[in-house]
């Protein structure tokens, strides 16, 4: 699809899922009730920051010179990883999330349009999984969250 393609179409996956956020204050960012697991939308947020930073390392690795291996999927080792980002994300304050999703935004974009076309397929698709996918996967979390607030208030 090409890099600056993909980077319009994560823009507007991104302004989704930011414009469902956005429907919360900062407060009600933290309540606990975007999934079933329990998961606050600041939860979210930092998971899917989290997500970024692996993909920018691995952007940045191409960008340096270094040929991309896809990373083998390992169901537990991402379940581990999840987990101990749930954990880091109940000791932060929503701001700092909200500023270290910024920072990981920019540095992933950074990084991307750095790459030159063609985009190796296989980086492409970790590019739309960790945040096309990534966004829609989470939106409805998101939405869930303030239409249950909306409802109590």
């Amino acid at each position: 699809m090409g890099r600056e393609a993909l980077i319009a179409r994560e823009a507007e996956a991104w302004a989704e899922f930011r414009a469902e956020v956005d429907r919360l204050t900062p407060e009600q960012r933290e309540v606990p009730n975007a999934n079933a697991e329990g998961w606050s939308v600041r939860d979210v947020l930092w998971h899917i920051a989290y997500w970024w930073n692996d993909l920018s390392r691995l952007v940045e690795e191409v960008n340096s010179g270094t040929a991309f291996v896809e990373p083998p999927e390992d169901d537990e080792a991402t379940n581990a990883d999840n987990a101990r980002v749930l954990a880091e994300s109940r000791q932060m304050t929503i701001d700092a999330v909200e500023r270290a999703v910024e920072a990981a935004r920019a540095r992933l974009l950074s990084a991307w349009s750095e790459l030159t076309d063609p985009v190796d397929e296989g980086l492409e698709r970790w590019f739309v999984w960790e945040t096309i996918e990534h966004y829609e996967e989470h939106v409805e979390d998101a939405r869930r969250s303030a239409e249950e607030i909306g409802r109590r208030g």
